[in-house]
């Protein structure tokens, strides 16, 4: 009984490869075994075949799409908020609205763009809810929370270590706080051209500006961080 059960599940598995790579995935034998055949075809899938099979009831592609921008989401709502666990919602609230309005996507492959504008927005929306709330929370404090340090631990925290990583934890915090006080348009052309790489074209239609525009803001932007940061540097 085991050996005609090993037998039927090679056969499966073996007719699964040959499937995938008639399909043009070219998967070996030990990848479908081990990893599985949907997560190796979701995973070589582009964005817009995974936009059509979600849109085609294919829950499962929606997911692997979360999976695949979802470090790039945290990034651009940290940035432009300053405070992790309002950047952690606001990107699960981005990747609601894009499941719920993904209909209205005309182009498939352009879902990235269209994704981070949709984390853009909801940042900054949350950002304008946010208020007068206290000061983002720094990246030291995030960094001593996780490993556990700081005054309750009787070490002193990032800002009083005089070493090499303190210095660089310190200038994260400032970088991050200077980020946080640019003017708006700013702040955005800055995390997405410079920070995030994206295009200029792919900014300013996110931006819904030009592209001198997207270059003015990031050029204002960096000269205001420079100025901000040039006691810290230079000292």
């Amino acid at each position: 009984m085991r050996s005609s059960v090993g037998r039927c599940l090679y056969a499966e598995l073996t007719e699964s490869v040959a499937g995938a790579n008639q399909r043009g995935l070219r998967v070996s034998f030990w990848e479908v075994l081990l990893v599985g055949l949907d997560n190796i075809a979701n995973h070589a899938s582009t964005d817009a075949e995974l936009v059509r099979q979600t849109r085609a009831g294919q829950r499962s592609s929606f997911d692997a799409l979360i999976e695949r921008y979802q470090r790039r989401a945290v990034s651009v709502a940290y940035r432009l908020l300053g405070d992790l666990q309002d950047a952690l919602e606001a990107s699960q609230d981005a990747f609601l609205r894009a499941y719920q309005g993904l209909d209205s996507l005309e182009d498939p492959g352009r879902f990235g763009g269209w994704f981070l504008r949709i984390v853009t927005n909801t940042s900054l929306n949350h950002r304008r809810a946010r208020g007068n709330r206290p000061r983002p929370t720094s990246l030291s404090e995030i960094v001593d929370e996780e490993m556990g340090v700081g005054s309750a631990a009787g070490i002193p925290s990032a800002a009083e270590r005089p070493d090499a990583r303190g210095r660089a934890v310190e200038l994260s915090d400032r970088i991050q706080r200077a980020i946080a006080d640019l003017p708006e348009h700013q702040r955005v052309a800055l995390v997405l051209f410079s920070i995030e790489q994206m295009p200029q074209k792919e900014v300013a239609q996110i931006m819904g500006c030009s592209v001198e525009a997207v270059k003015w803001h990031v050029f204002q932007a960096r000269k205001t961080l420079r100025e901000q940061l040039d006691d810290f540097i230079t000292r």
